[in-house]
């Protein structure tokens, strides 16, 4: 029988693991994990790496699913900056060991990126959000061409999968429950449309504790996104979706947070106008997704007022979102792409270079074939009563 309340590795037995598996000779430092154990491994020729531990009879393909898009992102990135997957003394990326409880667990070596993460930047300027953007963009690119069984798993995360949420929308109600419903029927009655989208295996976690921004605080810039155990073959919207959902939090005005992200993700990969229309909608499921999951996990820890406070920002987006015209969001997003605002505005320009227009036509009821000019300068007499000037 596992021992589940003694699955965790003591730093110094990290230490050994990686020296008898990789021959490094480092200290270890326990880093936090939702899945594996991991830890900072630091070696005396500075070199540093994470090392992680699978959690008992994980599954292998799963494991191999993100060894090999990390090495798909080496190969294929031109330059990309991304994890590098070391290999062990035998030249497997995947090696094996017994735990304490005579379990065999999976463990992995990835090579370290310094820097800080997104949540623990401040301020977080359009400059930045353009980087995020354009790193986002370069990692879709990057992944074209990758496939793999585990892509294709059943996942909460995945946005094209998120209608699962309507079965919670029962732990919701007044605002709360008006909002999440709202999106999800906009996004349940437009699945056909959606459906056709271009699709790819993409990264689809570019949250905030998996962005890693330069040491520069005046002029930051992302340089890699890690965590690849969310990835999966979705629509290649859905990526860019997440990365914006979680980097306009804390903004007074979302939209306008999200745009230089679009931009920058658009000249990395060029997204097609179809897509854009689905942006806005694919933006509210994953936070919809993040505070149904948060609900769950609530009423399972009703005491657990952390749960409260980690849901709050996402909360705060929904609202704003649910304010913003969903037309007005698409040509924005348009706009950012270097596309006319309104997909009918080339066609509308050229119909019109081609009339004749009168004033009468306009303004038939008055009478008036000639314009006048009506000043409302600041000087203006029109203005105010004339015993004021």
């Amino acid at each position: 029988m596992i021992d589940y309340k003694n699955l965790g590795i003591s730093q110094d037995e990290a230490a050994k693991i990686v020296l008898d598996h990789y021959g490094l000779e480092g200290k270890a430092a326990k880093l936090p994990g939702e899945i594996d154990f991991n830890f900072k491994i630091s070696c005396a020729d500075s070199n540093t790496y994470v090392l992680k531990i699978s959690r008992p009879y994980e599954n292998e393909q799963y494991l191999d699913f993100q060894q090999k898009l990390l090495q798909h992102v080496e190969n294929n990135g031109h330059g990309l900056l991304a994890p590098i997957v070391v290999k062990d003394t035998s030249g497997g990326a995947i090696a094996e060991i017994l735990d304490s409880n005579g379990i065999p667990r999976k463990i992995r070596l990835l090579t370290w990126i310094p820097g800080r993460i997104w949540s623990a930047v401040n301020p977080q300027l359009d400059d930045l959000r353009n980087t995020l953007g354009k790193h986002c963009g370069r990692l879709t690119k990057a992944l074209q061409g990758f496939d793999h069984n585990e892509a294709y798993r059943t996942f909460d995360w995945d946005i094209a999968q998120s209608l699962w949420t309507t079965a919670y929308l029962y732990l919701f109600e007044g605002e709360k429950k008006e909002v999440i419903s709202f999106f999800q029927e906009i996004f349940e009655a437009h699945q056909n449309a959606y459906g056709k989208l271009r699709k790819a295996v993409v990264h689809n976690d570019a949250n905030d504790n998996n962005i890693i921004v330069s040491d520069d605080l005046v002029q930051p810039s992302v340089k890699t996104v890690i965590d690849y155990g969310d990835s999966a073959h979705t629509q290649i919207i859905n990526d860019l979706a997440v990365a914006c959902a979680y980097a306009i939090m804390g903004h007074n005005d979302p939209l306008e947070a999200a745009l230089p992200i679009v931009e920058g993700y658009h000249e990395s990969f060029q997204l097609t106008e179809s897509e854009l229309e689905f942006l806005y909608i694919a933006i509210a499921m994953r936070l919809v997704i993040s505070v149904t999951k948060s609900a769950i996990n609530r009423s399972k820890e009703p005491d657990n007022h952390y749960l409260l406070v980690s849901e709050k920002p996402a909360w705060e987006v929904l609202v704003k979102w649910r304010n913003i015209n969903t037309a007005f969001a698409h040509y924005n997003f348009r706009q950012a792409c270097g596309l006319k605002a309104h997909p009918n505005l080339g066609a509308f320009e050229l119909w019109a270079m081609k009339q004749t227009f009168h004033f009468e036509a306009l303004f038939p009821s008055i009478g008036r074939k000639t314009v006048h000019h009506l000043d409302l300068s600041v000087g203006s007499t029109w203005i105010g009563h004339e015993k004021e000037f």
